[in-house]
């Protein structure tokens, strides 16, 4: 008996002492990328909103909005990743090419979430501020998740080669997100189909490139994105010009 309390002590003790260095981990990586951890805090902040809905109401109706911001969260994160690796040495192009291919497919899901406003059509009347509320804070951790891993793409590309690719790639991306965009909320297709059922996302695509709809939505969607995206860059630029001067 003895014996088992001290190896049950121990294993806790290892636990703990785990737990503690995952968590230092943690706090060490926000402190150094303070972006991402203030995008967590706006994320967490609708995750909350949410939970508290669900204890008042004892509805599962939003649950899925977790879902599609842990999506939006995805091509930051590989992003961020790729990045990391290309200043510690450059990848081969063909490897980089893979990785943005990767990150654009995955990236549509970030922006997308603002299209999820459409659900406060079904809420009701006493429910609606709240909701509001807390859709657009999943709308906003969306964007703003997708804005700055447009920033790390933009900036990939500048490290690589120069200004004038870096743009033209990113309004390219523009287009093509604002036509996934549309993709995901008609048409209900996810990124992972590129893989699963190829054929049918083919089709798909061919059929909506010919809907007036489709046309328009992309339009719209793009022309937002790069627009906010340029304010984005340009206030980003702005601050590291004047953080610059300041300690030059």
């Amino acid at each position: 008996m003895v014996t088992i309390l001290i190896s049950f002590y121990f294993v806790k003790q290892s636990t703990l002492k785990k737990t503690n260095m995952n968590r230092d981990k943690l706090f060490t990586y926000l402190k150094s990328n303070q972006k991402i951890a203030l995008l967590a805090v706006i994320s967490s902040s609708a995750v909350i909103l949410l939970m508290f809905r669900i204890a008042g109401t004892r509805n599962l109706g939003f649950f899925f909005m977790t879902w599609n911001l842990f999506l939006a969260w995805v091509p930051l994160f590989f992003i961020k990743w790729v990045w990391e690796q290309e200043k510690s040495g450059p990848s081969p192009f063909l490897l980089l090419l893979t990785y943005l291919v990767v990150w654009l497919l995955f990236f549509p899901n970030a922006p997308y979430v603002i299209t999820d406003i459409k659900h406060l059509r079904g809420v009701s009347e006493d429910m609606i501020w709240y909701d509001t509320l807390m859709l657009f804070l999943f709308a906003a951790s969306g964007f703003l998740t997708g804005l700055y891993s447009i920033r790390i793409v933009h900036r990939i590309i500048m490290h690589r080669w120069n200004a004038l690719l870096a743009w033209t790639i990113i309004g390219g991306s523009m287009i093509l997100s604002g036509f996934g965009i549309f993709l995901g909320r008609y048409g209900r297709w996810n990124s992972w189909d590129v893989v699963t059922q190829p054929g049918a996302l083919l089709r798909g695509i061919y059929h909506s490139m010919q809907n007036p709809l489709a046309i328009k939505h992309t339009l719209a969607f793009s022309f937002v994105l790069m627009l906010l995206y340029f304010a984005f860059h340009f206030l980003a630029e702005l601050k590291e010009h004047e953080q610059s001067r300041k300690y030059s």
